[in-house]
């Protein structure tokens, strides 16, 4: 019973730390990020670590897509960008369920001489 509360005290808090933040998604080249109102949340961690938390500030329209079986989000978690991917027109088929995928590394991060090895 208390991990249940001490997990929504956390998500109340967060819901908070959300005042004044943009979504950190992408939303093309020319649209200013809107507000942020929810977070995508995933724990990421290799096998025998503890998990980290990864909390993405996201707005509304996001999170409709993030529920929309037609659309699914690539996100790197190496150098935090991302991409929305219109499952109807991509090469691979996609499971309807798979909303997003996170990567280790992306194109971006193969142009960045900070995180090419």
């Amino acid at each position: 019973m208390t991990d249940i509360l001490d997990a929504c005290t956390d998500n109340l808090i967060a819901k908070i730390d959300l005042i004044g933040k943009m979504c950190q998604l992408n939303h093309g080249p020319e649209i200013q990020s809107p507000p942020a109102v929810n977070y995508l949340c995933q724990y990421i961690g290799r096998e025998n670590e503890t998990p980290d938390l990864y909390r993405i500030p996201i707005c509304e329209e996001c999170t409709a897509a993030l529920y929309d079986e037609e659309w699914l989000l690539f996100y790197c978690i190496t150098c935090n960008s991302s991409q929305w991917l219109l499952k109807s027109k991509a090469r691979k088929l996609y499971p309807k369920w798979e909303c997003v995928r996170f990567l280790h590394t992306c194109p971006m991060c193969s142009k960045c001489p900070e995180h090419t090895e």
